[in-house]
């Protein structure tokens, strides 16, 4: 039997992120290691960046007043 890898979780924080979250999904589509989970967390983007990472197997979280550290 096979064992599985381990999970790893991938969490991207946008605002206003529609000119690259779908180049940046994608490369994380076409890596090898497939066991991964994607948490966009998004400050309330005004723009198409939730819509265009909803086109892939991401959870979307929104929080407002986002403060990265």
């Amino acid at each position: 039997m096979k064992k599985r890898e381990p999970l790893v979780s991938i969490i991207i924080r946008t605002k206003n992120e529609e000119v690259w979250i779908e180049s940046c999904l994608r490369a994380i589509q076409n890596q090898i290691y497939k066991n991964i989970e994607i948490i966009l967390v998004d400050n309330f983007s005004k723009d198409n960046t939730v819509d265009i990472a909803k086109k892939f197997k991401v959870k979307v979280v929104r929080i407002k007043n986002y403060k990265p550290g």
